[in-house]
């Protein structure tokens, strides 16, 4: 009796040993996934940037064909002006003249600016892009190591999984029935050294 106790508790502690496992093949995908979110975000940010250069880009082109309407205009004002008869006349377009290349010359400086944040945004690109190549190899790597911990989990599981079924077949068929019932009703605790008169799983002390 106290041999096939001996292997009931060899075997308990076998599927003890299988759960860590399964729990650890388990729990392996989701920190991955986490690593590849976290990695992946760093990215986005990169991506965020280069469509604000983007951006940046298309109000330039804007502004610059604003400019090419604004001296169109002047253009037209000027031509009209050849064909003025009074003075007063003169003096209007005159004044449109001034009024379109003031701004211009507003306009312009739009432009100077979206062109001095473009190569601050440029700058920060490059910036994040060199950070994010060391914090890529950083991830890839913990991801690499990970996937070799769960190959090596997996081998170990189909491994002790062989052990398991060399246990279960030195055990009395009663025995093992027994074992087999309890563990589903005992949520996979059966069998349990007592020490000191009390449970070595649950702890209480037993009569």
């Amino acid at each position: 009796m106290k041999e096939g106790l001996d292997i009931l508790f060899a075997l308990q502690q076998k599927d003890d040993q299988l759960k860590e496992i399964e729990a650890v093949i388990k729990d392996i995908p989701a920190r991955i996934k986490e690593l590849e979110d976290e990695r992946d975000s760093r990215s986005d940010m990169i991506e965020k940037a280069k469509k604000k250069l983007q951006d940046n880009g298309e109000e330039r082109k804007k502004l610059e064909r604003e400019i090419v309407s604004l001296r169109d205009k002047i253009a037209k004002y000027k031509e009209q002006m050849k064909k003025v008869t009074t003075n007063k006349e003169f003096q209007g377009f005159s004044n449109e003249i001034k009024f379109e290349e003031a701004n211009i010359v507003a306009v312009e400086e739009k432009i100077i600016e979206k062109m001095i944040d473009s190569d601050e945004i440029m700058g920060g690109i490059r910036d994040a892009e060199s950070e994010f190549k060391k914090i890529a190899d950083s991830y890839n790597q913990q991801i690499k190591d990970m996937l070799s911990n769960l190959e090596y989990h997996k081998n170990k599981l189909a491994e002790e999984t062989r052990n398991k079924k060399e246990l279960r077949a030195r055990v009395d068929p009663k025995l093992l029935k027994a074992y087999d019932n309890l563990f589903v009703k005992k949520a996979g605790k059966v069998v349990s050294y007592v020490h000191s008169d009390f449970c070595g799983v649950c702890n209480i002390k037993i009569r």
